[in-house]
């Protein structure tokens, strides 16, 4: 049994090492202004739709939303010390099941 390191260029008969690419070859550089103008203009231009503008809108309004609804927190504090307030566990037992399936 032979082996050879595969990224050696003669571990193959059928591998022969390409020349060196001639100056002709070579692609021909792109010619920019000398006088700095290229610089002040934008390279690309985008345009977004009335559509993510909308979703941007929508995005920020949510992010700017509290957290925490403070009127329910009060009302429910409210419930709970007048003793009003009731838990039904089915609807807490459903909840548990949807978030994890």
């Amino acid at each position: 049994m032979k082996i050879e390191d595969p990224r050696s260029v003669n571990s193959s008969p059928n591998l022969r090492p390409t020349p060196p690419a001639t100056p002709q070859a070579a692609r021909p550089e792109i010619q920019r202004p000398q006088d700095g103008s290229a610089q002040n203009q934008p390279a690309a231009r985008v345009e977004l739709s009335s559509r993510s503008r909308e979703m941007h809108q929508a995005l920020e309004a949510a992010n700017a939303a509290p957290d925490v609804r403070a009127d329910k927190v009060e009302a429910a504090r409210q419930r709970i010390a007048q003793g009003t307030y009731a838990v039904n566990a089915e609807v807490v037992a459903r909840g548990i099941l949807d978030t994890r399936a």
